[in-house]
């Protein structure tokens, strides 16, 4: 039996890695790194868009586009919007003219993301402050500093272990080398990464409460909810007595391989049960921790000039939904870093609310880089 289980844990891993790789060549494989025009005709041109687009399409205004194949001392085509094909943003018909990631990252406001850059190791302290807070609930006396040692030590770790938060998994093991309270230990990394989760979903289902009548919504309005439904649910039934006494929850537990150690952080668990005032300050801390992240992703998506399709800024409120929503999704584990599946999550989220792919994943990537530049 043993390595029967083996064998299946090996093969899991590896479809895994292999959908990961596979997820991340179809992201690389299809963004637009050179600007592109679609024809009336369905011709679609590659090349370099000469000036700006405009934010308006009425009267004469046009686009130059200087197409790959052309001499660079050629004069640049000139494309009005009879030239162009169009698509709908949000019941509005819109030239398709696409921004190459190349031309996105080359226009990047290097100001802008150094500010960013600078602004997100501030907002980490949220995320050190509220693991310490959870450690010392379950009276685990680690010093702040060795919290934010071990916190980074993790963000070091997401460059390897598969998923956004794999870097987690290594932190407990450290963090449970430092006491005796291993079980305790564990569960607070499990439980601030939890809170972490619920934070993001809480934002964005408060801005979607304004939005539950915009089709543009429903799909995330879907997912977020969804979420939390299913936590409501689940943690009903964990933390119910009668339930789990229905259920036998604790006589499952026993049958299970490692049936102790499985007792033990069950009821390291149910204790949480009794300690609500911690898991309020947490979640406020992580509020704070989520917001100010996406402080730092609009600041990017500043630098990087990423407006919707149709020239327009993308409002506050729609980085606070899509954004939970793609990191939420970017945790689960096929790569590290949770690199490829954020990527894929940012560009079917933010189409949604009308943004090219290509300005989508230059986000994505600017995410990804700032964490990462931080890990080391």
């Amino acid at each position: 039996a043993p390595p029967r289980r083996s064998a299946g844990r090996r093969l899991a891993s590896i479809t895994l890695r292999v959908l990961g790789i596979a997820l991340l060549t179809f992201v690389l494989w299809s963004v637009d790194w050179r600007d592109a025009a679609k024809l009336t005709d369905g011709t679609v041109l590659r090349g370099a868009i000469v000036g700006e687009i405009p934010d308006d399409w009425g009267g004469d205004a046009a686009v130059l586009f200087r197409p790959a194949d052309a001499p660079q001392d050629a004069a640049p085509r000139r494309l009005a919007a009879a030239d162009l094909a169009t698509e709908d943003v949000r019941g509005t018909a819109v030239p398709v003219v696409n921004e190459g990631l190349l031309r996105i990252v080359d226009r990047a406001q290097t100001g802008w993301m150094l500010f960013g850059f600078l602004l997100f190791g501030l907002t980490v302290k949220f995320g050190v402050v509220r693991w310490w807070l959870l450690l010392r609930d379950q009276g685990i006396r680690l010093t702040y500093w060795a919290a934010y040692r071990l916190t980074f030590i993790g963000f070091f770790f997401n460059n390897i272990v598969p998923g956004a938060t794999g870097g987690d998994v290594v932190k407990a093991v450290y963090a449970a080398r430092r006491t005796n309270r291993r079980a305790e230990a564990v569960m607070t990394v499990l439980v601030d990464r939890v809170v972490g989760i619920v934070a993001l979903a809480l934002i964005a289902a408060a801005v979607l409460l304004t939005r539950l009548g915009q089709p543009a919504y429903r799909e995330l309005a879907i997912f977020i909810f969804g979420f939390l439904g299913c936590l409501a649910v689940a943690m009903i039934v964990f933390f119910s007595r009668t339930i789990r006494r229905l259920l036998r929850i604790e006589e499952l537990a026993a049958r299970l391989p490692f049936g102790a150690l499985l007792r033990r952080v069950d009821g390291v668990a149910f204790m949480y049960r009794y300690q609500k005032r911690g898991l309020v300050v947490a979640l406020l801390l992580s509020f704070a921790n989520q917001l100010a992240i996406q402080v730092v992703a609009v600041m990017f998506a500043h630098a990087l000039h990423i407006t919707t399709r149709a020239g327009e800024p993308v409002p506050i409120a729609d980085y606070l939904v899509v954004l939970p929503a793609a990191w939420m999704v970017s945790a689960l584990p096929l790569l590290p870093g949770g690199w490829g599946v954020r990527e894929s999550a940012f560009v079917v989220g933010f189409h949604l609310v009308g943004v090219a792919r290509s300005p989508a994943i230059a986000l994505s990537v600017s995410m990804g880089m700032n964490m990462l530049l931080w890990s080391l």
